[in-house]
């Protein structure tokens, strides 16, 4: 008589049997590399935000700042009618007419400008300015050792002929590279129209000033300090509607 052979009994998983290490090892390695990615990305995403909001500050601060110093300059006039120069050369401290610094009078954004004028108020028209002229400087704060400088303006408010700690100073913009070795470029230049001859400068002194019929702005800031820099120029030439050279 044949005896039939029963099957060995198969193998298998169980409903209550779990994962095998293989299958955890696996799973953690594909977890590790999509969380990797993740976080990759969100990094990127934050530094792309980063850095595009300081590049907009930086490009607002320094549309600002250039707007200011060209409508200071514009504006400039001379002290008296027998002055043929709104540009000061006999202030030798602490700022002179150079590439970093310009001094010169101004009236702007002072309601005294209007003392002088021929029509009463309430509705006076522009004067002349003169009774509102004071030294307004505009300069490259060079103190400290980053890179990275302040462009200011002061104005001798106190009238007392100098500028000191007395006198309104604001700051027109941060981070201004201008003298930076990998930048190295000149905030004022100076273009002079004498005996037919145009010819730009780099100072303004008393035996030029009455010649200067321009000055050329560059702004540099950096938007990026804490990377790889990213420089932002802002050009403008100013004609000094009041400089008797321009008339």
């Amino acid at each position: 008589m044949r005896l039939a052979m029963k099957a060995p009994p198969r193998l298998g998983r169980s409903g209550e049997a779990g994962f095998s290490l293989i299958e955890i090892l696996v799973s953690m390695i594909i977890l590790a590399i999509v969380t990797t990615m993740l976080v990759g990305i969100w990094i990127t995403l934050t530094r792309s935000s980063v850095f595009a909001s300081a590049d907009n500050v930086a490009t607002s601060t320094g549309r600002d700042a250039l707007t200011r110093v060209s409508a200071e300059l514009r504006d400039a006039q001379p002290l008296t009618a027998l002055s043929r120069t709104p540009f000061i050369t006999s202030m030798t401290t602490p700022y002179l007419c150079d590439n970093y610094d310009c001094v010169f009078y101004s009236s702007y954004n002072n309601a005294g400008a209007f003392a002088d004028s021929a029509s009463p108020s309430p509705s006076p028209l522009p004067g002349t300015g003169r009774a509102a002229l004071l030294p307004t400087a505009i300069y490259l704060d060079t103190s400290g050792t980053q890179a990275q400088k302040k462009l200011k303006w002061v104005r001798d408010t106190n009238n007392n002929g100098v500028f000191d700690s007395g006198d309104k100073t604001i700051v027109l913009a941060n981070n201004v590279v201008n003298t930076a070795a990998a930048v190295n470029k000149k905030i004022f230049t100076y273009l002079t129209y004498s005996a037919g001859t145009y010819t730009m400068v780099d100072s303004i002194t008393s035996t030029n000033a009455a010649s200067v019929i321009a000055v050329n702005i560059t702004i540099v800031v950096d938007a990026n300090l804490n990377d790889k820099p990213a420089y932002i120029d802002f050009v403008s030439t100013v004609h000094p509607r009041n400089s008797s050279a321009t008339n």
